[in-house]
């Protein structure tokens, strides 16, 4: 049996981080794993609560954790519990310490894609904002990032409650999200303004197809959106601090066409992101948005049915708990293979 402790499993970050894994906690031992509170065991997972302070600038909050970590003895696995592709702060970690494995939800594909720089190390922000930051990244720490195993698809059990596809869908277009983001900082440089651009940059160019479409903008109480969502033929999810949405996972329960920039250069496991198969892709500026709405409509009787149901199938096959318990099972397998060998 491998015992593992999850240090500071319910501070800041860490509970959601976690909560995935201590949603299985009980199934995990049948997979020969014990998560424990106690101070005797083979494996201890760090949350990024305990190695990054993004209140601090990036060299002192790199400071603070290689600092925690120092005080560690025994073997450890750090997991960045951010929700993008970003190996801010974590990987600067990684690289100075002792860590077996930085465990991410999501990541580029290959560690090539990492030597371009970007705003806070996220493709999707662009450049310019005074912490763009690239990696070059060698081949024994790359095979040092490992997956989690789970992303937003595992925090709420609900979206596992499909509701009926209405076929009788009154609304064209569901665009309801936040799209300016209060002041907010990241290592003592502000990132919300990134943020904002591409969100606020959708409305401007949904603002001229208001006559064309028939479309929902603003905010509703839960209840009457999520009403909505379900009347709605095809729903906008742009990205927010990171690629994956919430937003994906409430369409895929009420049956609705996502609509979203494309993933394709996210990787992450389970991904359920297929375009033109699970969801419609599109350019992360927004400038074929008409296209491909006007694609959607147009073939809306097909794809009502063949996008909804092949994403409840792969979201059913691949967010099992089994697979994400085996997920761990087969980590640590190879784990006491190369230590044994």
């Amino acid at each position: 049996m491998i015992k593992v402790k999850i240090q500071n499993a319910q501070e800041g970050r860490n509970e959601p981080t976690f909560r995935p894994l201590l949603m299985v906690s009980n199934m995990l031992r049948d997979y020969h794993i014990d998560i424990t509170e106690s101070d005797s065991y083979d494996y201890l997972f760090v949350g990024m609560n305990d190695f990054i302070d993004k209140s601090q600038p990036l060299q002192q909050s790199i400071d603070y954790g290689l600092e925690t970590l120092s005080k560690i003895s025994g073997d450890y696995l750090l997991f960045d519990g951010s929700d993008s592709t970003s190996l801010m702060g974590a990987y600067e970690v990684l690289e100075q310490s002792n860590a077996l494995f930085l465990m991410k939800n999501q990541k580029f594909y290959t560690r090539e894609e990492y030597a371009t720089p970007y705003a806070f190390n996220k493709w999707f922000f662009g450049t310019g904002s005074g912490l763009d930051l690239s990696y070059d990244i060698s081949k024994e720490n790359w095979n040092k990032i490992k997956f989690s195993g789970y992303n937003l698809g595992y925090l709420l059990p609900q979206y596992r409650n499909y509701q009926p596809i209405s076929t009788d869908k009154s609304i064209d277009v569901c665009a309801i999200f936040q799209a300016i983001h209060k002041e907010n900082y990241d290592h003592t440089i502000r990132n919300d303004e990134h943020y904002t651009k591409h969100r606020n940059g959708l409305w401007n160019k949904l603002e001229p197809l208001k006559s064309k479409y028939t479309m929902l903008t603003d905010k509703l109480p839960y209840n009457e959106y999520i009403e909505n969502l379900r009347k709605s033929k095809i729903v906008l999810a742009p990205f927010g601090m990171g690629e994956l949405c919430f937003r994906d996972f409430e369409s895929m329960q009420y049956g609705t066409i996502i609509l979203k920039p494309s993933h394709d250069k996210v990787d992450t496991i389970p991904n359920v992101y297929e375009d033109g198969k699970t969801y419609i892709g599109c350019k992360y500026d927004w400038s074929d948005l008409e296209e491909k709405i006007d694609y959607i409509l147009s073939n809306f009787n097909e794809l009502n049915d063949k996008l909804n149901f092949n994403l409840r199938d792969q979201f059913a096959e691949k967010y099992s708990y089994h697979n994400l318990c085996m997920h761990y099972y087969n980590l640590f397998s190879n784990l006491t293979e190369v230590k044994n060998g």
